[in-house]
Formats: C-alpha cells, sequence, structure tokens
C-alpha cells in the first residue's frame, strides 16, 4: 500500500520538501543524534555496573554511583520520536518502514542474544540462566506480549518501542500523519489524566494503558517527534512549545523530578539541534559511541555482572573491574556494529531496492491500456 509522504508542513502551510531537508544538515543531525544515543547508552551502562548490579548481590564496592544513568532509556526514546518521523517521511510505503526499521533492530538483536543466551548458559547468575523455550520466544522479540521473560533485561524497552512503530505505522496508513501534532497532544492529555487519575486514586497505571498507551513514556516520544517537525524550519513552532508543556507535566506524573528534569534537558537538547547550536555533539568519541549504542544498550547488562560477578569473587578491585566489564562490552558492540548490524542493514534495504527496481520495469514494460474503442 502506497501512502504520501510530505505530511509536515512548512512554516507557510505548503507541504516541506525531503530533499530541501537533506540538503539542509542531514549529515550535522545524523551526528548529532548519534551522539545523544551515545551519551544515553553510556548512561545506562554506568546505571547497571554501579548501581543495579551493586543492588542485586550486595556489594557496595563501586566508585561512584550513576544513580539517574537509568534515565538515558528516556533519552533512546526521545530520539526515536525524531527518527521515526523522519524514517515515515522518507517511506514510500508502509513496507518500506518496516523494513527500514527490521534492518535496523533484528539482525543485531538476534546475535546479541545468542551470545549473551550463551554465555550464561556458561557463566551462570542466580535466577537469571535463560531455557531454551525462553530464547527461542526471546527470538521474536515479541516475549513481554506472551508473558515470557526476557533473556536481558534490558529488552523491555523494545517492547516499547515496538508499540510506539505500530501506532505510527498506522497513523501513517491512514494518512493522518499531516495531524501528527494534534494526535500528539491528544496522546499527552490522554497520558496525564490517566497518570494523574492513578496518583490521586492511589493505584497503579492500568496494563492497557502502560503496555499499550505508552502513558509513561508519551511525553519522552512526543518531545523528539515535535522537534522533528520544526527541524527543517530551523525554529520551533508555538504548537511545539504546547506540547514540550504537556510533555514536562506527564513526565513529571510519571517519574517525578528526575522525569520532568530529563524531560526539560530533552527539549533544551531539541531546541538546540533544531537552531543549529549543538556542534559540541560532533566530537568523534561521542558520534562513535553513538554508532555501537544499539548493540551496546543490548550486550552490556547481563554479560557486564558476569564479568564483575567473577572477578569481584577473586578480589580484583570494583574500579578494576568495572573498567574490564566497560571495556568488553564496548569491544562487542563494535564488533557487532561493524560485523553484523551496518551490513545487515545495507543488505536488507539493498534487496528493497532492487526488487522495486525490478516491480517498476515490469511495471514499465506492460502495454498501455485504453478506455477508447478500436
Amino acid at each position: 500500500m502506497k501512502v504520501p509522504t510530505t505530511f509536515a508542513l512548512s512554516a507557510a502551510g505548503r507541504p516541506a520538501s525531503p530533499g530541501r531537508i537533506a540538503a539542509g544538515g542531514h549529515l550535522q543531525r545524523s551526528r548529532e543524534l548519534d551522539a545523544v544515543r551515545g551519551i544515553a547508552a553510556l548512561m545506562v551502562v554506568l546505571f547497571h555496573y554501579t548501581v543495579r548490579y551493586a543492588a542485586l548481590w550486595g556489594d557496595p564496592g563501586a566508585p561512584f554511583h550513576a544513580t539517574f544513568g537509568y534515565l538515558g532509556v528516556q533519552v533512546f526514546f526521545g530520539v526515536s520520536g525524531f527518527v521515526i518521523l523522519m524514517t515515515l517521511e522518507r517511506s514510500r510505503t508502509a513496507a518500506d518502514f518496516v523494513i527500514a526499521r527490521a534492518s535496523r533492530l533484528f539482525p543485531a538483536y538476534w546475535v546479541a542474544l545468542l551470545v549473551t543466551f550463551a554465555v550464561l548458559l556458561a557463566f551462570p547468575l542466580p535466577d537469571r540462566v535463560p531455557s531454551w523455550r525462553q530464547g527461542l520466544v526471546n527470538m521474536t522479540m515479541l516475549q513481554a506480549f506472551v508473558n515470557v521473560p526476557h533473556v536481558d533485561g534490558v529488552y523491555w524497552s523494545l517492547e516499547v518501542e515496538l508499540v510506539f512503530y505500530a501506532w505510527m505505522l498506522a497513523i501513517f496508513a491512514a494518512g493522518w500523519m499531516r495531524h501528527a501534532r494534534a494526535l500528539m497532544a491528544l496522546w499527552l492529555a490522554l497520558s496525564i489524566a490517566t497518570l494523574l487519575a492513578a496518583l490521586l486514586l492511589h493505584r497503579g497505571v492500568p496494563t492497557l494503558a502502560s503496555r499499550y498507551l505508552l502513558v509513561e513514556y508519551s511525553a519522552f516520544f512526543c518531545i523528539g517527534a515535535a522537534a522533528y517537525l520544526d527541524f527543517r524550519t530551523r525554529r520551533i513552532a508555538r504548537h511545539s512549545w504546547g506540547l514540550f508543556a504537556l510533555a514536562g507535566v506527564a513526565a513529571w506524573l510519571a517519574g517525578g523530578l528526575p522525569g520532568l528534569l530529563v524531560a526539560a534537558a530533552m527539549v533544551l537538547l531539541f531546541a538546540l539541534l533544531v537552531w543549529r547550536k549543538a556542534g559540541l555533539l560532533n566530537a568523534a568519541p561521542l558520534v562513535f559511541l553513538g554508532t555501537i549504542s544499539y548493540p551496546l544498550y543490548l550486550l552490556h547488562q547481563n554479560i557486564g555482572y558476569v564479568i564483575l560477578r567473577n572477578l569481584r569473587a577473586q578480589g580484583v578491585d570494583y574500579g578494576w573491574a568495572l573498567a574490564l566489564a566497560c571495556a568488553v562490552s564496548l569491544g562487542a558492540a563494535t564488533a557487532l556494529t561493524f560485523g553484523v548490524e551496518r551490513p545487515a542493514q545495507r543488505r536488507l534495504r539493498a534487496w528493497r531496492e532492487n526488487r522495486r527496481s525490478r516491480a517498476g520495469r515490469i511495471e514499465g514494460a506492460r502495454p498501455e491500456t485504453t478506455t477508447e474503442a478500436p
């Protein structure tokens, strides 16, 4: 099914040109977003290694504690909001979007899953030895929807991403992307109402609203998505500032003061991106870290725990054990990025382009039909 892709409106109310957007700094924006991903991934890694590990196994020896590093996942969601709108705008069909996302997510995920599974079998962690059934179901990335535990706890965020993708794909297929800001306002208002009701009634957020409406994370997706709609004009529209305000309320209700602060930081960061004032993010180490961020996120947790636990059992100083766990995770992520993720993306996209070219040649070779009488 083919759908229109020029869904975003320029300041004058006319469809914006995707070509002009790319010419206006796509490479620069891509590097900056990579850097943001890298910072977010490092936040999560350090949180798991210095806070979560210590809590799980009662080891207080960490040289520092990255207490708020878990908020890196919310930053990932904000980047996804930006990137998914960009991907949809460049997609001519729903299949284009699915191929683009699948080529990005699954090859690296499958290899990371197999490596983590093997490591946990060889070096068991308490209550973290996966079954073969668990491993097989995890291959689908849908394990949470059928109540099968994750092989690695970080996979929970992939469930959130998949639900977001599904909603965005449905909106795209329905031809409603031109109403993106109105739909985001509706989503945020629904999230605020749900979170506020749960708070006032002293109850948890209903599973339906949490799992399928993503009310705890809508703020972060919307901040990134609204910023993308403004990127081409280099200014933030008045309606976007309204969305950012709603997102701040939703983030505060969902995550308290830390949630509000990370939402505010994301608004500032994306504003700098829109205004082309985020040049400091183009530092090569940050960009490289962003390049390997997805494999790093997938590989680091349980494998890092195995390294930390075994080294600490042998009396190795926490600081040295932490450094080695980080080094192994970074090295494995680099190998996975350039050995699997990048080649798989190129091949899947080339396959898609070849199919499209063949279809175009077949269509062009068909004789023209006419309604005129012979």
